[in-house]
Protein backbone atom coordinates (compact mmCIF):
# COMPACT_ATOMS: atom_id res chain seq x y z
CA UNK A 1 0.00 0.00 0.00
CA UNK A 2 1.11 3.43 -0.80
CA UNK A 3 0.02 5.99 1.52
CA UNK A 4 0.67 9.90 1.58
CA UNK A 5 -0.29 12.26 3.96
CA UNK A 6 -0.56 15.97 3.78
CA UNK A 7 -1.25 19.14 6.11
CA UNK A 8 -1.64 22.52 5.31
CA UNK A 9 -3.47 25.38 7.72
CA UNK A 10 -6.01 27.05 5.41
CA UNK A 11 -7.10 31.03 6.59
CA UNK A 12 -10.75 30.46 6.72
CA UNK A 13 -13.02 28.24 8.88
CA UNK A 14 -13.59 24.46 8.42
CA UNK A 15 -17.00 24.80 7.14
CA UNK A 16 -15.85 26.93 4.51
CA UNK A 17 -13.17 24.55 3.14
CA UNK A 18 -15.49 21.63 3.34
CA UNK A 19 -17.74 22.92 1.30
CA UNK A 20 -15.29 23.82 -1.15
CA UNK A 21 -13.56 20.27 -1.24
CA UNK A 22 -17.04 18.47 -1.23
CA UNK A 23 -18.11 20.48 -3.94
CA UNK A 24 -17.10 18.77 -7.10
CA UNK A 25 -17.21 21.14 -9.32
CA UNK A 26 -14.25 22.62 -7.49
CA UNK A 27 -12.05 19.62 -8.00
CA UNK A 28 -10.54 20.12 -10.71
CA UNK A 29 -9.12 23.42 -9.88
CA UNK A 30 -7.29 22.06 -7.28
CA UNK A 31 -6.36 18.53 -7.96
CA UNK A 32 -4.98 18.82 -11.32
CA UNK A 33 -5.21 15.87 -12.44
CA UNK A 34 -8.72 15.58 -12.65
CA UNK A 35 -9.91 16.72 -15.88
CA UNK A 36 -13.88 16.22 -15.44
CA UNK A 37 -16.22 15.47 -13.17
CA UNK A 38 -19.85 13.63 -12.59
CA UNK A 39 -22.17 14.54 -11.32
CA UNK A 40 -20.95 18.87 -10.65
CA UNK A 41 -22.51 18.69 -7.56
CA UNK A 42 -21.90 18.89 -3.78
CA UNK A 43 -21.33 15.00 -2.88
CA UNK A 44 -22.97 13.54 0.26
CA UNK A 45 -22.44 10.03 2.12
CA UNK A 46 -23.05 7.40 -0.48
CA UNK A 47 -22.71 9.59 -3.84
CA UNK A 48 -20.99 7.89 -6.60
CA UNK A 49 -18.82 10.46 -8.45
CA UNK A 50 -16.87 9.74 -12.08
CA UNK A 51 -13.90 11.72 -12.69
CA UNK A 52 -11.73 11.91 -15.68
CA UNK A 53 -8.29 11.71 -14.74
CA UNK A 54 -4.81 12.73 -16.04
CA UNK A 55 -2.44 10.08 -14.40
CA UNK A 56 -0.52 7.76 -16.45
CA UNK A 57 -2.64 8.87 -19.44
CA UNK A 58 -6.25 9.32 -19.55
CA UNK A 59 -8.49 6.92 -17.21
CA UNK A 60 -11.82 7.15 -15.92
CA UNK A 61 -13.02 6.35 -12.27
CA UNK A 62 -16.15 6.18 -10.53
CA UNK A 63 -15.46 6.54 -6.75
CA UNK A 64 -17.67 6.33 -3.94
CA UNK A 65 -17.78 8.55 -0.68
CA UNK A 66 -18.18 6.13 2.20
CA UNK A 67 -17.61 8.67 4.78
CA UNK A 68 -18.98 12.14 5.00
CA UNK A 69 -19.08 13.89 8.63
CA UNK A 70 -19.73 18.12 7.82
CA UNK A 71 -17.33 19.56 8.39
CA UNK A 72 -14.98 17.16 10.04
CA UNK A 73 -14.30 14.64 7.04
CA UNK A 74 -14.83 13.06 3.53
CA UNK A 75 -13.48 9.77 2.20
CA UNK A 76 -13.77 8.96 -1.43
CA UNK A 77 -12.70 5.15 -2.37
CA UNK A 78 -12.61 4.31 -5.97
CA UNK A 79 -14.76 1.35 -7.31
CA UNK A 80 -13.60 1.40 -10.87
CA UNK A 81 -10.57 2.48 -12.93
CA UNK A 82 -7.38 1.10 -13.24
CA UNK A 83 -5.94 1.67 -9.55
CA UNK A 84 -8.00 2.13 -7.01
CA UNK A 85 -7.10 5.01 -4.39
CA UNK A 86 -9.35 5.94 -1.14
CA UNK A 87 -8.77 9.73 -0.88
CA UNK A 88 -9.67 11.07 3.07
CA UNK A 89 -9.70 14.69 3.70
CA UNK A 90 -9.87 15.86 7.38
CA UNK A 91 -10.79 19.58 8.49
CA UNK A 92 -10.01 20.53 11.76
CA UNK A 93 -10.87 24.08 12.96
CA UNK A 94 -7.86 26.12 14.72
CA UNK A 95 -8.83 29.45 16.06
CA UNK A 96 -10.71 30.74 12.68
CA UNK A 97 -8.58 28.75 10.25
CA UNK A 98 -8.53 25.13 9.27
CA UNK A 99 -6.35 22.57 9.41
CA UNK A 100 -6.86 20.23 6.31
CA UNK A 101 -4.64 16.92 5.58
CA UNK A 102 -5.00 14.95 2.46
CA UNK A 103 -4.46 11.59 2.48
CA UNK A 104 -3.75 9.39 -0.51
CA UNK A 105 -3.74 5.45 -0.53
CA UNK A 106 -2.58 3.39 -2.96
CA UNK A 107 -3.05 -0.74 -3.18
CA UNK A 108 -0.36 -1.85 -4.82
CA UNK A 109 -1.99 -4.22 -6.89
CA UNK A 110 -2.66 -4.29 -10.90
CA UNK A 111 -0.53 -1.82 -12.41
CA UNK A 112 0.63 -0.10 -9.07
CA UNK A 113 2.39 -3.64 -8.45
CA UNK A 114 4.77 -2.25 -10.93
CA UNK A 115 4.83 1.74 -10.56
CA UNK A 116 4.22 1.19 -6.55
CA UNK A 117 7.82 0.77 -5.69
CA UNK A 118 9.15 3.35 -8.01
CA UNK A 119 7.02 5.93 -6.21
CA UNK A 120 7.99 4.82 -2.99
CA UNK A 121 11.57 5.09 -3.73
CA UNK A 122 11.61 8.46 -5.53
CA UNK A 123 8.59 10.00 -3.36
CA UNK A 124 6.38 10.99 -5.86
CA UNK A 125 3.48 10.07 -4.24
CA UNK A 126 4.47 12.38 -1.76
CA UNK A 127 5.41 15.23 -3.36
CA UNK A 128 2.08 15.03 -5.98
CA UNK A 129 -0.18 14.66 -2.56
CA UNK A 130 1.68 17.80 -0.57
CA UNK A 131 1.02 19.77 -4.19
CA UNK A 132 -2.74 19.40 -4.19
CA UNK A 133 -3.39 20.23 -0.59
CA UNK A 134 -1.07 23.29 -1.03
CA UNK A 135 -3.24 24.19 -4.45
CA UNK A 136 -6.13 24.23 -2.23
CA UNK A 137 -4.81 26.64 0.45
CA UNK A 138 -3.48 28.86 -2.52
CA UNK A 139 -7.08 28.81 -4.18
CA UNK A 140 -8.90 29.39 -0.70
CA UNK A 141 -6.44 31.64 0.82
CA UNK A 142 -6.69 34.07 -3.12
CA UNK A 143 -8.22 37.17 -1.88
CA UNK A 144 -10.38 37.39 -5.43
CA UNK A 145 -14.26 36.73 -4.91
CA UNK A 146 -14.32 33.33 -7.54
CA UNK A 147 -12.12 31.10 -4.76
Amino acid sequence: MITATHSVEIDRPAADVFAYVSDQRNEPKWHLDVLDVEPKTPIELGSMVSWKVKFMGESQYVSEVTEFDAPNLIRIEAREGPIKPTLTHRFQQDNGSTRYTRTVSIPEEGLFRVVGPIMKVTGAAHRRNAGFAENLKALLEDPTPDA
